[in-house]
C-alpha cells in the first residue's frame, strides 16, 4: 500500500472535487448513480483507508482539533430515514402506481391504484414492526448522546419522482412511543427531544434548485424553524453542480460525501471543509461533514463489503483509531428500517458503547458543524 506522504496526490485538488470530476464516466447522467469507489483517485493507490489530506497538515505544522472537553476526537452519528413503516397500504399503493405508469391497460391501471391483488396480510392490522424509533432515541439517551434524523419531506413535494424514492408522506400515520400519529408529528417530537432533523432530498434534487429549496421549505414548515443540514438519497450527488445547489437552498451542513459500496475518506479526510464551486472557482460557506463509514455498506448482502457482524466491528474499529490518531470525525450512517435485522442493531449498540469507551465526542451534524466553525474563526473553546 502507497504511504501517507509518498503519493503525488495534489490535496488542494482532491478536497475541491476536481479528481472526482475529472474521473466520471462518459456516460454520466441524472438517472445515474454517482460511480462510487472504484473511481476513486485514492482507491488504485491503497489510500481509502487513509486520512492523507490531515496526516499532510498535521506533518506540515497543523495542530489536531481541539473537542469539547479536551475529547481526542469526534463521532456524529447519523440515520437516512428511508422507510417510516414496513406495512403502510399508502405507501404500497403509492409504489404500485410507479411501478404500473405508463400501462395501457386502463383495468390495470385501475386495480393496482385501488390495491387489488396487495398481500393483505402484510398491510392487514397487524402492529408495524418499524413503529419502534424511540428505541433508536432511547439507546442513544442511554449514553447521553444525539443524532441526526435525516427525513424525506414527502412524497407530495416532490415534482419529479425516480424509483428509488422515498414512499412515505408527511401524513402517513405511524405509531411513535405508544402514540398514534403522523410522521410530521413523530418529526416534531424527536426534534422537541433534542436530536437534529435534517433533510433527506429526492434523487432529482441534486441538481435543481428549486426543487431542493421546495423540499427544504416543506420539512421547516413541519419544525417551525430552519433546517441547516442535508444529506442526498443514495448519496445522489454531482460534485460539479450540487454543492452550489446546496449554498443557494440555503443549507449550512452536508454530510453526503461518503460511499455506498465500501468505508473509509472519499476526499482524503475526516475533517469538516467547505466545499468548492468548480463551475465559479470560489469557495463556498458550506461545511462538508464527510461520511466515513455507512450500515449497508458493510452488512447488505446484495452490494458492497458483504461483511457478517464481527468482521464489520473490526472495520469500525481500525477506521475508528486511524480518526482518533488525527484527531478528526467519525461519522457513522445507520438505516433505522434495518432495526428489523438484529446483527445490524447489535453492531449498532456495540459500536455506540465502543466509541463511548473511547471517550470521544458526540455531536450531531449541527453541534459538529457549530463548533468546526468556532475553531474557524479562532474562538476560544468553550464547552457547550
Amino acid at each position: 500500500m502507497t504511504q501517507p506522504g509518498t503519493t503525488s496526490i495534489d490535496f488542494q485538488r482532491l478536497l475541491q472535487g476536481r479528481y472526482e470530476a475529472d474521473r466520471l464516466p462518459a456516460d454520466f447522467s441524472p438517472e445515474r448513480i454517482v460511480p462510487d469507489f472504484g473511481f476513486n483517485v485514492l482507491n488504485p493507490l491503497g489510500l481509502l483507508y487513509v486520512p492523507i489530506v490531515d496526516h499532510h497538515y498535521l506533518r506540515n505544522g497543523g495542530k489536531k482539533p481541539i473537542w469539547p472537553n479536551r475529547k481526542p476526537f469526534a463521532v456524529c452519528l447519523t440515520h437516512d430515514v428511508d422507510e417510516v413503516s414496513l406495512r403502510s397500504l399508502e405507501e404500497a399503493r403509492r409504489m404500485r402506481w410507479s411501478q404500473i405508469k405508463g400501462n395501457p391497460s386502463v383495468l390495470k391501471k385501475t386495480e393496482n391504484v385501488l390495491g387489488l391483488g396487495l398481500d393483505w396480510h402484510r398491510y392487514g392490522g397487524k402492529k408495524d414492526p418499524l413503529h419502534c424509533y424511540e428505541l433508536w432515541l432511547k439507546a442513544e439517551a442511554k449514553l447521553n448522546v444525539r443524532s441526526t434524523f435525516f427525513f424525506w419531506p414527502g412524497i407530495r413535494h416532490i415534482t419529479r419522482s425516480h424509483p428509488s424514492d422515498c414512499r412515505y408522506d408527511l401524513g402517513d400515520w405511524v405509531l411513535f412511543d405508544r402514540q398514534k400519529g403522523t410522521v410530521s408529528e413523530m418529526i416534531q417530537e424527536i426534534d422537541r427531544r433534542s436530536w437534529e432533523i435534517g433533510l433527506h432530498p429526492s434523487w432529482f434534487s441534486f441538481d435543481d434548485v428549486d426543487e431542493m429549496k421546495r423540499q427544504k421549505e416543506a420539512l421547516e414548515k413541519v419544525l417551525g424553524h430552519e433546517v441547516v443540514s442535508v444529506r442526498q438519497h443514495y448519496l445522489h450527488y454531482d460534485v460539479r453542480t450540487t454543492p452550489r445547489i446546496h449554498h443557494q437552498a440555503g443549507f449550512k451542513y452536508d454530510s453526503t460525501l461518503g460511499f455506498n459500496d465500501n468505508v473509509g475518506f472519499r476526499f482524503g479526510t475526516c475533517y469538516p471543509w467547505h466545499l468548492y464551486d468548480l463551475s465559479c472557482e470560489e469557495e463556498m460557506p458550506i461545511l462538508e461533514i464527510p461520511l466515513i463509514i455507512q450500515d449497508s455498506a458493510m452488512l447488505s448482502q446484495g452490494k458492497g463489503l458483504r461483511l457478517d457482524e464481527e468482521t464489520a466491528f473490526m472495520y469500525i474499529t481500525q477506521i475508528t483509531e486511524t480518526v482518533e490518531q488525527v484527531g478528526g470525525v467519525l461519522t457513522l450512517l445507520w438505516h433505522p428500517n434495518y432495526i428489523l435485522e438484529a446483527d445490524w442493531w447489535n453492531l449498532y449498540l456495540r459500536t455506540l458503547h465502543y466509541l463511548k469507551e473511547k471517550n470521544a465526542w458526540f455531536g450531531s451534524i449541527q453541534e459538529i458543524g457549530n463548533w468546526w466553525e468556532g475553531i474557524e474563526r479562532g474562538e476560544e473553546i468553550r464547552t457547550p
